[in-house]
């Protein structure tokens, strides 16, 4: 991931993040900062969840009835 300048509005610096030249986030310099913590923290959890053996029997399903009343 980079972070590049975009432009000046406002007083206020804005930049970009890009990963593979695709742009993911735009905003300033400590949001930028956050969103890319957030991104890794995302990408390992993702990563954790993909890595865990699946479950040895599928979830069940409930269902309900709705009782009539006449």
């Amino acid at each position: 991931m980079e972070v590049l300048f975009k432009c000046l509005q406002q007083g206020k610096r804005y930049y970009s993040v890009r990963l593979n030249g695709q742009e993911l986030f735009v905003g300033t310099s400590d949001e930028c900062e956050r969103y890319m913590q957030l991104h890794e923290q995302k990408v390992a959890q993702e990563q954790l969840e993909h890595a865990r053996t699946p479950r040895s029997r599928p979830f069940t399903i409930r269902t309900y009835r709705q009782v009539r009343t006449a």
